[in-house]
């Protein structure tokens, strides 16, 4: 008696541990992104930054510092800070693509499997067909034939889910389980551009140039300088100025891209989204109709893989604004 007193216990402690340990190994988007920090790039970003950082403060306790040797200094804290926020946010646009690739590929296997199932289906009423009369051998063999397709692309499903997998471990680590994709950030205001471009290292580095050019033109005087040498400290900065120029028109375009690109993924979302519904009402509608012996049970199991075709585009389509929008933080690297 007391044997199954415990029993009653134990059963439900084991499922709470069971149910507690299967959410430890479901790995969040956020967690995953939280694993940026760690790739190697954004650690070689940081030693840089927290180096620059000590040597602007040695800089600036120098008691002969220089006007030079502070702007130097601080332009390379400033680019150091600048680059380490955007290897992170690299990491992270990498680690975005690998997860939902994972879940891409979740739906890809599941719905290979569905389409497994139609196409044994499909072989067993080519068979009855040929047994009454009402179909031939080459039908059978025509739907043999689609049943060794099904089972490929079955076996290159599974086989991308492993590699999708793999890819995703090489940049979070071990996972069992994956979470969906969270509602994804709204879409952003187009001012965000221009702060983006402003943030850019490689913008922000042609600037620095232009200031550096510009204080050896002001560090130069009649008095001690020759005319030529100003001259060509002044030619130097006109170049500077002009290829900083340069650099941001084409940074902007890029960055107009890239934001277009996460303004037709949105429009393709809510697009597939609406199908999605449709499709999640037409499956309710053939479940009703199929249990009142209207459709068959081979037209039910179309309308299954339909909405499961459906559920990979929504699926894709989320994962393409995600990499979409991780892409225009990342300024499209």
């Amino acid at each position: 008696m007391k044997m199954a007193v415990a029993t009653r216990f134990v059963t439900p402690l084991t499922l709470l541990l069971s149910l507690a340990l299967a959410q430890a190994q479901t790995l969040t988007l956020e967690a995953a992104l939280a694993k940026a920090t760690a790739q190697a790039p954004v650690v070689a970003a940081k030693a840089e930054l927290d180096d620059a950082s000590a040597n602007l403060q040695r800089v600036l306790s120098d008691p002969l510092l220089t006007r030079p040797s502070r702007v130097q200094a601080e332009q390379r804290a400033a680019l150091a800070q600048a680059s380490y926020e955007r290897a992170v946010v690299q990491a992270q646009s990498s680690i975005v693509g690998a997860y939902a690739q994972v879940l891409e590929a979740q739906v890809q296997v599941r719905l290979a499997q569905k389409a497994l199932e139609v196409a044994a289906r499909g072989v067993e009423v080519a068979q009855i067909r040929q047994r009454n009369g009402s179909g031939t051998a080459l039908d059978v063999r025509n739907a043999q034939n689609r049943l060794e397709e099904a089972r490929s692309n079955l076996n290159r499903a599974e086989n991308g889910l492993a590699l999708a997998r793999a890819s995703l471990r090489s940049l979070v680590g071990a996972f069992e389980a994956l979470a969906p994709l969270p509602t994804p950030p709204a879409m952003p205001e187009a001012g965000v551009v221009r702060g983006l471009l402003d943030k850019n290292p490689d913008v922000l580095q042609a600037r620095q140039r232009v200031e550096l050019a510009q204080l050896q033109v002001e560090l130069l005087d009649p008095s001690y300088a020759a005319q030529a040498e100003i001259d060509a400290a002044r030619a130097r900065a006109e170049q500077a100025v002009a290829g900083a120029r340069e650099i941001e028109r084409g940074l902007a375009l890029q960055y107009d891209s890239l934001f277009q690109n996460l303004q037709a993924a949105a429009r393709a979302l809510s697009v597939q989204q609406a199908a999605l519904a449709n499709a999640r009402e037409t499956l309710a509608n053939d479940k009703k109709r199929l249990d009142a012996g209207l459709i068959s049970q081979v037209a039910y199991l179309q309308t299954e893989l339909s909405f499961i075709q459906a559920e990979l585009a929504v699926q894709q389509a989320l994962g393409n604004y995600w990499r979409a929008y991780y892409s225009l933080l990342a300024g499209g690297r």
